[in-house]
């Protein structure tokens, strides 16, 4: 029987997930292999999402604004809605680490599903523990995404200013609403994080990369869905 890889090989593997996703595979079987990324994850999303309220609060009082010229609110009446928004601008960022955990079982319970299917074998737990470590990526577009909004200092009007261009969008001027989000979502970081999940799936299961490229498509079309949903809707939206 193969021998079980310690705590301490788990947390080295997590960081191995940025250039040798094999790596990180072998040692996903190890004790709390999926806390430590988390932990990470959920520390940079917190922080960098406070570093981001003030210009989330921006939008949100824009969406106020917005309201206030069609519905012609009274004074108190936009106060009143300009407190709750900033509210729960804030409540969003602290409860952060709950979605992501949430998010990150559902999409790891609908890769394993889809495994079942397209012959990738693995356990539940490890394909969560795998995710888990290379969510660590998009986290760094997160990181970046604040540099770069901050670098810039504009006055932020629109959900798409939130999104600096990290893919073809760099080239692609005047896109706006859904074709946008479409393109941007397809950074180079979201590649990076499809490829090392692939790779490390299939390393984890022993299979194709095929089969385990196919068993990954809810970790990318659940979320793309959400993006062009989120650039239709949101304040500031273009269309």
């Amino acid at each position: 029987m193969a021998e079980t890889p310690s705590v301490a090989s788990g947390l080295v593997g997590m960081f191995n997930v940025f250039v040798d996703p094999a790596a990180t595979a072998k040692r996903i079987p190890a004790k709390l292999s999926w806390l430590w990324p988390l932990l990470i994850i959920s520390i940079i999303y917190v922080v960098f999402g406070f570093l981001l309220l003030p210009y989330t609060v921006q939008l949100a009082n824009i969406a106020i604004a917005d309201r206030i010229a069609q519905q012609g609110l009274r004074p108190e009446q936009a106060e009143n809605a300009q407190n709750i928004a900033h509210m729960f601008s804030r409540i969003a960022v602290g409860i952060t680490p709950v979605m992501i955990i949430l998010v990150t079982l559902v999409l790891a319970w609908l890769v394993t599903g889809m495994g079942s299917m397209t012959g990738v074998k693995a356990k539940f737990r490890d394909v969560f523990a795998l995710m888990a470590a290379c969510s660590l990526i998009p986290a760094i577009q997160y990181i970046a995404a604040y540099i770069v909004v901050r670098a810039k200092g504009d006055d932020i009007r629109s959900v798409e200013q939130l999104t600096p261009p990290f893919g073809l969008d760099i080239f692609l001027q005047n896109l706006h609403g859904p074709l946008l989000a479409v393109v941007n979502f397809f950074s180079i970081f979201e590649i990076w994080y499809l490829i090392v999940l692939t790779v490390g799936l299939a390393h984890l299961a022993r299979s194709s990369k095929g089969a385990a490229f196919a068993a990954i498509t809810p970790a990318w079309i659940l979320p793309l869905v959400f993006r062009v949903v989120q650039m239709m809707f949101a304040p500031g939206a273009s269309s």
